[in-house]
């Protein structure tokens, strides 16, 4: 994975396994090992911004299936829901992308707030951490090609398929172009025949996914984090 939103993706990976392996089942986030992830990975979540009982919401609030875990895919949609909070920050002021700077304590709902409240949270802090970093590679991924002709905050079809054979080769290159018509289809969901930011992120969670399941099967063949 050589692309820098390729390594994004698996760095949302390794980084969920440095931390649910160590204790109970390896495939999901118990409180502590959670808690650990967020103080060493985005410290900005971390025990410093939040006391206890905002620490016991958010849990609450990613552990959609009440087994008081959280698997892969509930972290990678609040991986997605974080994403999307940074993207409105970012949209609002474009200035602060050159600053690298990223989000202060969001005390939120993932399943329940949109976009546009997170982004009137963020404040401003280094992003020193590889976590922080793949989720701006996400941000500025999307807008490095949306802004190429038409609306500047969507994808239209050929943004999309430049976007995919220059960042994602390793999905694009085994993928007809038949193929990536019907993805264009499905990632539009509200028909508009573009790709909004919301959408685009929704399909790299799915990959995320893939992914994971992908090492979780060969796990040989996943990268390793120090």
């Amino acid at each position: 994975m050589a692309c820098p939103l390729e390594q994004a993706l698996a760095l949302m990976v390794t980084t969920f396994h440095k931390y649910s392996g160590k204790e109970g089942d390896k495939y999901k986030l118990s409180k502590a090992e959670l808690k650990e992830l967020l103080n060493k990975e985005l410290p900005v979540f971390g025990s410093k911004q939040m006391d206890e009982a905002e620490f016991k919401r958010l849990m609450n609030d990613l552990d959609h299936n009440k087994d008081s875990e959280v698997d892969f895919k509930e972290y990678v949609c609040f991986l997605a829901c974080i994403t999307m909070g940074f993207n409105e920050f970012f949209r609002d002021d474009p200035s602060k992308q050159h600053r690298r700077k990223a989000w202060g304590w969001l005390p939120f709902r993932p399943a329940r707030t949109p976009p546009s409240r997170l982004s009137s949270r963020l404040a401003a802090v280094p992003m020193a951490c590889p976590l922080e970093q793949a989720l701006a590679v996400v941000v500025a991924t999307f807008h490095k090609y949306s802004g190429n002709e038409g609306d500047k905050y969507k994808l239209n079809k050929a943004e999309l398929k430049e976007l995919l054979l220059k960042e994602l080769p390793s999905f694009s290159k085994q993928t007809s172009e038949a193929s990536l018509q019907q993805l264009m289809s499905n990632l539009d969901c509200n028909s508009d025949s573009e790709v909004d930011f919301q959408e685009y992120v929704t399909f790299l969670a799915c990959m995320a996914m893939m992914c994971n399941d992908f090492f979780q099967d060969l796990p040989d063949k996943m990268p390793r984090r120090k």
